[in-house]
């Protein structure tokens, strides 16, 4: 039982077994899963209709439902949609591979293998390609996702994390953690043509919708730096944002911003145009990556140290329900028509799909 639990990467205090659940705890005393008696998942294939109650604090949010939990390969450290919704790729740091789930059978359908370990991908306009980044290799890959045929590989700067491609698919823009700079390859050539100075420690990056800019949360500060992508990609201002910012993403009409702030255990939202803070929520501990509801007027965030998939909204900016997930929730991402929300857990190498709807 140890051997098993270990490959979890948790440190075991003790189990306790409570009528027909264990619990399993780390180092620091908190709840890192629940094994429910009854409950068996095969590896790549199992499910589960185990729907945790949530801690729902309002009604002004949408229900969730989980519909299935499956194993992937050790250490899932992000996950994506493709932009057509037909398949999610899944980077798993420590097996070195990247999978890919078919969205509606939740069946494994390709592995494909890597040089070192992958952290975070963009995904290509067409769904053909994507681009990856390696923690330790100062390198991101172009894969062919129809074959698993490695394309290209470009050098970067040191311990590159989120990879963004721009609207139109011209420009792939890295984060290099260990650098402060920001790569600008041309998906076309493979040619890296600028390493952008940003700051201490950048991290996430979303481009707006119509291309003209890029926000770069730099975490090792309190900003999100504005990247002007048409005039040759210069860093054009410094927004203030909180401490700590790690992830960001973008409305579709490009008016606001929501960063997570990992160490403030907050969510930001920034109004685009007068660069100003609109409100923040108070989240779980240690808010990772954060996905927005098809309408925008809910945000998905990971609270990676709560071990919850809280739900924030976004009009009265109140984290207003938070749903149980395995150890340490690090990837999320939703389905193009809205309706999925897929969770994965770094410690357990386990995905957990969410539905707004019974099934």
């Amino acid at each position: 039982m140890k051997t098993i639990l270990q490959k979890f990467g948790v440190l075991i205090i003790f189990l306790a077994l409570l009528g027909s659940t264990v619990i399993v705890f780390d180092s620091r005393e908190r709840i890192c899963f629940r094994l429910r008696a009854g409950y068996t998942t095969d590896k790549y294939n199992g499910t589960s209709r185990d729907k945790p109650a949530a801690d729902i604090t309002s009604q002004s949010c949408p229900a969730l439902y989980e519909v299935t939990r499956f194993l992937v390969p050790d250490g899932p450290k992000s996950l994506r949609f493709s932009r057509d919704g037909k398949f999610v790729v899944v980077n798993c740091l420590y097996a070195h591979q990247m999978v890919l789930i078919d969205s509606s059978t939740y069946q494994l359908v390709k592995t494909i293998p890597l040089p070192d370990e992958p952290v975070e991908c963009g995904i290509m306009p067409d769904d053909r390609k994507a681009w990856v980044s390696l923690y330790n290799t100062k390198r991101i890959l172009e894969i062919d996702l129809s074959n698993g045929r490695i394309l290209r590989s470009v050098r970067v700067g040191a311990i590159p994390k989120v990879v963004e491609v721009s609207p139109d698919g011209r420009w792939v823009y890295v984060a290099n953690w260990a650098s402060g700079t920001v790569s600008v390859i041309d998906a076309g050539t493979g040619v890296r043509v600028k390493d952008v100075q940003v700051g201490n420690v950048p991290r996430g990056i979303c481009f707006t919708h119509d291309g003209k800019y890029a926000y770069v949360a730099v975490m090792g500060g309190n900003t999100l730096a504005r990247v002007d992508v048409a005039q040759g990609h210069k860093v054009v201002a410094h927004l203030l944002v909180g401490r700590n910012p790690r992830h960001v993403i973008i409305t579709v009409d490009d008016a606001f911003a929501y960063v997570s702030n990992n160490k403030l255990g907050r969510i930001t939202k920034l109004n685009l145009l007068s660069g100003q803070i609109v409100a923040q929520a108070s989240v779980g501990q240690n808010p990772r990556t954060i996905a927005l509801a098809l309408n925008a007027s809910t945000l998905f965030v990971c609270n990676y140290a709560s071990n919850t998939l809280g739900v924030v909204n976004t009009v009265t900016m109140r984290e207003v329900a938070t749903y149980p997930t395995l150890c340490h929730p690090i990837g999320v991402t939703v389905s193009p028509n809205g309706r999925e929300v897929w969770v994965s857990s770094y410690r357990t190498s386990t995905v957990q799909v969410f539905t707004q709807r019974k099934k």
